[in-house]
């Protein structure tokens, strides 16, 4: 069978303003929007194929711009070949950064067209669908400006009425506020629902430890980003508090995990499929992460398209270490803060129900986008 070629790649910079007030993010700071870089590629059979970046829309459409030039004309295929060549022809310019994300968008793209194409869906093409389901969390409980208790419960209280049996809430705000959040989500939640904290690297190791010891009593599922992704020793001290860690959101590449699953510095490894390089990077992660038998469960804090990414990816991820008798689900981040660009740019929006979300199985990344969405929503406009 002959495939087309790649016709064309245009770079859409999408922007979702929040209303005055209303930002919302972690420790690290609040976001006034969100924002992403898709990316559309036509074949020369007029498929077309979407991506989506990580990433200042600006600094990641200049990428996207750039690598360009590298895809068009080449026969649709596989984008591993492609990404691996790209990273081995600019290492000058390191294995992270916004030109990963780029070539993140690009690489999706291809997937999708490629599916399209071959009318499968993408989840069969990276090893076969293993699953048609999986299991949600919802990541809510965001640092707002006022840290108001009771708007924050409100959210904590909703993830509980949507279904989700999981959920996850921003710390990393000092050892008081920290366990006043979480003493209150699990009060809303219960004993039986998995809760999980992400500090978003906000501590040096002494503080982490020192406020997880503190949590103790209240049986957290995972611990993300206790310390900086970069501080591996201070990674190695934090696991002394006995909570499982997690990490992987800002590391790009098989090369920021390689060793963050080889010494077994993480109980849970969470590439971002918008950023990490691709569903091409992150199915090897995935497999680093089933060879050294570490749990595995993306980042997914993006619109539409990294989220059926991600889900395709995940519909090819096999249980393990045995599929009969799965002591933790595989689980699927889904992100419960305002976004347009989650909610509005897919003609079917994806859906959580009872704290479940069924994987598309139509052909490529399994949904269709609303063209008039996307022009509403374009910050170039």
């Amino acid at each position: 069978m002959s495939l087309p070629t790649v016709k064309s790649i245009e770079s859409v910079p999408l922007v979702y303003q929040l209303p005055d007030g209303a930002a919302y993010g972690s420790a690290r700071g609040r976001l006034p929007a969100r924002q992403s870089t898709l990316v559309r590629l036509t074949t020369s059979d007029g498929v077309i194929g979407w991506g989506e970046a990580f990433g200042s829309v600006d600094v990641v459409g200049a990428c996207v711009r750039e690598l360009a030039p590298t895809v068009i004309d080449r026969q649709l295929d596989s984008a591993s070949g492609w990404f691996t060549h790209h990273l081995q022809r600019s290492y000058h310019s390191t294995y992270g950064g916004p030109h990963v994300a780029a070539a993140s968008a690009l690489d999706v793209a291809m997937w999708d067209a490629l599916g399209r194409t071959l009318g499968v869906s993408v989840g069969r093409l990276l090893g076969g669908r293993v699953r048609d389901r999986v299991t949600a969390y919802a990541s809510t409980g965001y640092v707002t400006a006022t840290r108001d208790l009771a708007a924050f419960v409100d959210e904590i209280t909703a993830a509980v009425e949507q279904g989700f049996d999981a959920v996850k809430i921003k710390l990393g705000l000092g050892p008081a506020e920290d366990r006043r959040r979480v003493e209150a989500t699990r009060e809303v939640i219960g004993a039986d629902r998995a809760l999980m904290v992400d500090f978003n690297g906000n501590y040096s190791a002494d503080v982490a430890l020192r406020v997880l010891r503190g949590l103790d009593d209240l049986d957290l599922a995972w611990a993300e980003e206790p310390v900086p992704p970069e501080d591996v020793g201070g990674m190695r001290l934090v696991r002394a508090a006995g909570v499982p860690t997690a990490s992987g959101e800002a590391l790009y590449t098989r090369f920021g995990f390689r060793d963050l699953i080889a010494e077994r510095l993480v109980d849970v490894v969470q590439p971002d499929v918008c950023k990490c390089g691709g569903l091409s990077e992150a199915r090897v992660i995935a497999h680093l992460a089933q060879t050294w038998n570490v749990r595995f469960s993306p980042h997914v804090w993006c619109g539409v398209v990294g989220q059926a990414a991600s889900l395709q990816l995940l519909a090819a991820v096999p249980d393990y270490p045995a599929p009969e008798h799965v002591s933790e689900p595989l689980r699927f981040e889904f992100d419960r803060g305002p976004n347009a660009l989650r909610d509005e740019l897919a003609l079917q929006p994806l859906q959580v129900s009872a704290g479940v979300v069924t994987i598309p199985d139509a052909p490529g990344l399994g949904v269709e986008l609303d063209e008039q969405a996307i022009e509403r929503l374009r910050s170039d406009r």
